[in-house]
């Protein structure tokens, strides 16, 4: 059996459509200023009763994550970004084991000031972003009807916005910097808004 909820699918087109023109407001659409990044880390405080958890201890998701940033913009840079968060739990109820799995494809777009520091480039911003929130749970076979799978698999997309902060820190003889951010998250939760933290670190590759 699968459960989809309403998909606000003219809210994710709206986004794409601002992070298309984000994307794509430099003055040229010569690949200057540009830098690609791999990315890992948390997303941290998602056991809220707005996200409709199926498990009780799935507070941190791994995380994992690509995007492009660009830099040629006067006053700000515009940060694409595509993540995905998971966990995965098994529990034994009655005997038998039920496995739960939780889950947010995201997509954002973001607008950051960076200043230069002699050691370090900050930067601090804000955002959109669309959250594919999702949880599946299996169960025995021993517990579905006949004519039911032995699964339920739940999955809505819900817009969201966010606050940024973060630094780059050059390495010598390389095109390439450290990146770490912190990200405070509002999922917009059809009772109420959901407030998540992304801890991320990784790697940031700038062209010529």
């Amino acid at each position: 059996m699968s459960i989809i909820k309403g998909n606000q699918g003219g809210n994710m087109k709206k986004l794409l459509i601002v992070m298309f023109c984000l994307a794509f407001a430099a003055p040229s659409f010569a690949l200057t200023g540009v830098s690609f990044g791999v990315k890992g880390g948390l997303l941290t405080n998602y056991d809220q009763p707005s996200l409709s958890t199926p498990s009780e201890d799935n507070s941190n998701m791994a995380l994992g994550g690509l995007q492009v940033r660009f830099s040629s913009i006067p006053m700000f840079d515009v940060i694409v970004s595509g993540e995905y968060a998971w966990r995965s739990d098994s529990y034994s109820i009655l005997g038998e084991t039920v496995d739960f799995k939780t889950r947010d494809l995201l997509f954002s777009a973001s607008a950051v000031y960076p200043f230069e520091l002699p050691f370090a480039t900050p930067y601090f911003g804000a955002g959109l972003a669309t959250h594919n929130v999702g949880f599946d749970v299996d169960y025995p076979a021993t517990w579905a009807l006949a004519d039911e799978a032995e699964s339920i698999s739940t999955t809505e997309t819900r817009m969201g916005y966010h606050l940024m902060t973060g630094f780059e820190i050059g390495l010598p003889a390389f095109p390439l910097k450290l990146n770490a951010e912190y990200r405070l998250n509002w999922i917009d939760m059809p009772y109420e808004t959901a407030k998540v933290n992304t801890f991320t670190a990784g790697l940031v590759f700038s062209l010529p």
